[in-house]
């Protein structure tokens, strides 16, 4: 216990206390909800693990290039009302880029009606529009906190993966105080660069992903990408260029890409498989590639959107279709 209380205090006094220099309101296109976009059903965080959403408002924070940056977030009647808090002010240009990446985390930049015309004709995703109406999946400019996502997502289950997820903010991440509320951002890529791989898996308990952690961040760190710039590719180039990332397959890649790209594995293939194409699998990581397939093939360039509103609709759905697994 004593043990616990010094490292809660050493927490503590590591963290940067952060005060309000801006606000500013953005207008996010109908439909929108605020809260199933920022809070999503199934768990999902918006931009940290470590944030906090309560009666409507989310705190929460980004880096905006090496400044970290608190935020204030709640929906009002003329768009999104931000509150920015930093320890110095932002220039101009900064200021622009913090309320670009906040839109597009909030996903103002999605033709979601688009989606919802195509998903209308499909009776499983019909109904995940009408649970979910409003739900805007975002996508922030963070490779490598999506890469450390995808990495302690890979062969465990959510319990576990969030495990090692509170782990990794705890030790390594950058810890904000704000309005009475603590933040924790994801490490940057040169932080865990120079981090043992011992050490990862000693005290955050990676296991194997420890060193698979360690030789993505350092690749990251000397050769750093851009979903701003991946976005303008091809998505198989895109796709090319993120599995070049030491411990990212097809699997990670898709959680990091989005857009096109299905990020299927032996969780998610089983109530894929149920819904869309009537049958249970045998053996579920070999019919992977198969779903995968098919899938991308049926829904194209919406796959994403509709990976996210069918992963965040299971217990509707199961009220209706039987669901072996989903949880």
């Amino acid at each position: 216990m004593r043990a616990r209380t010094l490292y809660t205090r050493e927490c503590h006094r590591n963290r940067m206390h952060l005060s309000m220099r801006h606000q500013f309101r953005l207008r996010i296109p109908e439909p929108f909800d605020f809260p199933l976009t920022v809070a999503k059903p199934a768990g999902w965080h918006w931009a940290t693990p470590k944030e906090t959403f309560e009666d409507g408002v989310l705190w929460s924070g980004i880096r905006i290039g090496d400044v970290p940056v608190g935020l204030k977030m709640q929906s009002g009647t003329s768009g999104v009302n931000v509150r920015v808090f930093c320890e110095e002010s932002l220039d101009s240009g900064t200021l622009g880029e913090l309320q670009a990446q906040v839109g597009t985390g909030l996903g103002a930049g999605e033709d979601l009606a688009g989606f919802y015309r195509f998903a209308r004709d499909d009776p499983v995703l019909s109904a995940t529009v009408d649970d979910l109406y409003g739900m805007r999946v975002g996508m922030f400019d963070d490779i490598f906190g999506d890469t450390i996502l995808a990495i302690l997502l890979q062969m465990a289950p959510m319990t576990r993966s969030n495990q090692m997820m509170q782990a990794v903010l705890d030790l390594y991440g950058t810890a904000l105080e704000f309005d009475d509320k603590a933040v924790t951002l994801w490490p940057t890529a040169r932080k865990i660069a120079g981090v043992d791989p011992g050490e990862l898996r000693g005290k955050a308990k990676l296991g194997y992903r420890a060193e698979r952690l360690v030789q993505a961040a350092h690749y990251l760190a000397e050769h750093p990408l851009s979903m701003r710039e991946l976005s303008r590719l091809p998505p198989d180039q895109a796709e090319r260029m993120v599995r070049d990332i030491p411990g990212i397959g097809p699997y990670s890649a898709g959680i990091i890409l989005g857009g096109s790209s299905l990020p299927v594995d032996t969780w998610s293939v089983m109530f894929l498989s149920e819904l869309f194409l009537g049958a249970t699998p045998e053996h579920p990581r070999k019919e992977i590639p198969r779903v995968v397939t098919e899938l991308t093939a049926r829904w194209g360039e919406w796959s994403w959107m509709a990976f996210v509103y069918v992963a965040n609709d299971l217990p509707n759905l199961a009220k209706t279709y039987k669901l072996s697994r989903i949880t």
